[in-house]
Parts: C-alpha cells; structure tokens; sequence
C-alpha cells in the first residue's frame, strides 16, 4: 500500500489504511442494518472554508489519469483555497474497508463497487461527483488479423469469463456482426489489461480487451486496434460515508469545487504540457507515448465531475446486473449525493449535469 505526498510514494503498513482492522470493518459491513443517506446541508460553494485541513484519500490505481484532477487541484491551490492544506492519497485495493472504518475520508473507485458494498451492507456509503464517465471499447488484435472476417475461429479474452471486459468483448462482436457464441472462443486470463496485451503480443491469443495506451505497444508488434468506440459509461467516482459528510458538508464541498476547478484546467489545452509535467514532478511515471494520448484520455474524464443523465446511469447500471455486479432492482439512487456537485457547478457557471436525478 502506498501513500502519495508531495514529495512522492512512500510505502504504508496495513494498518494505516484498515483502522479497524479489514476483517473488523468488513464484518461490520456485512452485519450492518440499514442507514439513511446524509441529508446535510450544502454550504455555499462561493464561500465555502473546509472544516478539515487535512483529508485521507483513498485510491486503487496507482496510474497519473486515475489521480490526475485532485493532484491538481492540490498542486494549483485549489484545495489550499477551499481551507484543505494537506491530501494523503493513500493506494489500497481495500479503500472500501478504509472508507467504511473511518481511516479514509474520501474514496475514489468503481461505481460498481460503491453500489455493490451500499447494497449488501445497508450503510450509507454515498456517491458524490464523478471521475470518468465514458469507457473506450476497445479491441486489440494481433498481426495478421485485418477485418473482423478474420476473427472466426481465433481465441479472444476480457479477462475473467464473467467480468464485464468479456461482456465488452461481446457487445463488440455484435457490433461487427459477428455471432460471439459461435464464430470465436472466450478464454480466461489472468493478471490485468498489460497482461492481455502481452498475450496478443507474443500470440497465445488472437484478440484482447486493451485499453488506448496499448495501442503503440501493439503496432510496434503488427498488431492494432481493430474497433475503438467511446461509450457513455459513469464508471468511476468519488464516495464518502453518510455520517462523515452531515459533519463535514463543508469538507465535501471545499474539495468537489477544487476538483471542478481542476478538471476545467486540465481540459484547457493550453495547459497540457503543465498539467503533465506536474504529475512527472511528483514522480508519476508517464512515458511519451502515454502523453500522445491527451485528447484520448481526456475524453474519458468528465469535464465538470457529472454524467450525462438518469437514464444514462439506468443504462449503465442495467449492464452490471447483466453482468452479474449488480442485483436485479438495485436503485442506484440511494447512494447518491449530488448537492455539493451541483452547488460546484452552480459557482462555476457550469450547466448542471445529470440536470437531476
């Protein structure tokens, strides 16, 4: 587990992330009966001083584009301004029992994830802005395979069968017009998207779920990208716990305004080599093919910390219950807090997006 400063990662021992220990805040998630989203009232995003100047943020992916905005909302003053002088942003693939023991104020993670855990453990873990809400379906081949004609007969993976990359991949064939039951076969594998990558690569399989920074990687092997398509997907956000937000409405809304505030800049393309070279400064690594894919990964990013619309995350939702990462009926909406988002994008003169819920 790894904590960010200013001065770069440093290695954190257990205990610093689970408070009660995983097992303890686990169990209790499991055991918990069921709360009430907070209901705090939101200060005003004008004027607005945080009542915490030091904030735990928890994260699951060490990537520069998955910290990006709230680095720089650090690094530009904007959390400074809102009254929040310090952000340890502490790397734990366990954020969910950080959050829920109280060891972390924020976290940021799947939006599936923060419903699932909301679902099954009746707390009040509550999703306030989001940090992408787009995917790109991508699908990576190797050499020799030039139209999807080609990929009758060849092996193709997402990862785990059941996961929601294969259930991609699948949504992908379809697109293509081809028939995913019959004219290809799903394997499992293991390890992450660098992993699948490796596998087109040295050719132990013919196509694989990637993701945009593989694609120099694999044209330098023969291989390319054979369909790329940006999906609207509110895929990852940003949750807190109910009763830490009715006592710290203020917090929660210093740090959605400084993000916004990031996320405007960031997406400014005047700033573009800034914007890289601080994260580089604060020892992200982001070689230059990764910095060819600005425009492409920005698009990912939502621009004011929303997503497009109720029906969209209905949509969205409806897809992880197909894939089995949801329960049929779930509401998504019990574990959602927008008022400080929209408070943000009020004081920012930002249309409010979703308008509603």
């Amino acid at each position: 587990m790894t904590k960010f400063t200013s001065n770069g990662p440093i290695r954190l021992a257990r205990r610093d992330v689970l408070m009660k220990g995983g097992a303890g805040v686990l169990g209790t998630m499991i055991a918990a009966s069921t709360a009430n989203i907070a209901g705090a009232q939101t200060p005003s995003a004008d004027t607005v001083m945080a009542n915490m100047k030091s904030i735990k943020m928890g994260d699951f992916n060490p990537n520069y584009a998955n910290q990006w905005t709230f680095r720089l909302a650090q690094s530009l003053g904007f959390l400074e301004a809102g009254g929040i002088d310090d952000m340890e942003i502490i790397l734990s693939d366990e954020y969910m029992a950080g959050l829920v023991g109280g060891s972390l104020d924020i976290a940021h993670g799947d939006t599936s994830e923060f419903l699932a855990a909301g679902n099954s453990s009746g707390l009040p873990i509550t999703m306030i802005s989001m940090h992408r809400d787009f995917e790109w379906w991508i699908m990576g081949v190797a050499a020799g395979i030039e139209n999807p004609e080609d990929l009758k007969g060849k092996t193709i993976t997402g990862g785990g069968l059941s996961g929601r990359n294969t259930w991609i991949m699948r949504q992908v064939l379809i697109k293509m017009g081809l028939d995913p039951d019959n004219d290809v076969s799903f394997v499992p594998s293991s390890g992450g998207s660098d992993s699948r990558l490796g596998a087109v690569v040295n050719g132990s399989i013919d196509a694989a779920s990637l993701f945009p920074r593989h694609q120099a990687t694999l044209t330098e092997a023969g291989g390319k990208f054979l369909f790329q398509e940006l999906v609207n997907a509110p895929q990852e956000g940003f949750a807190v716990m109910g009763d830490w937000l009715e006592d710290n409405a203020d917090t929660a809304q210093a740090w959605i305004l400084a993000d916004l505030k990031a996320r405007k800049w960031l997406h400014d393309p005047a700033n573009k080599e800034q914007a890289y070279q601080i994260m580089l400064d604060l020892g992200y690594d982001i070689p230059d093919s990764f910095k060819a894919l600005y425009d492409v990964e920005l698009a990912q990013l939502s621009v004011d910390g929303g997503f497009d619309s109720a029906e969209a995350m209905d949509e969205f939702v409806g897809t992880l219950v197909e894939t089995g990462n949801l329960p049929e009926g779930l509401d998504w909406r019990k574990y959602f807090d927008l008022t400080y988002l929209w408070a943000a994008q009020d004081a920012l003169d930002i249309t409010r997006r979703p308008p509603s819920l």
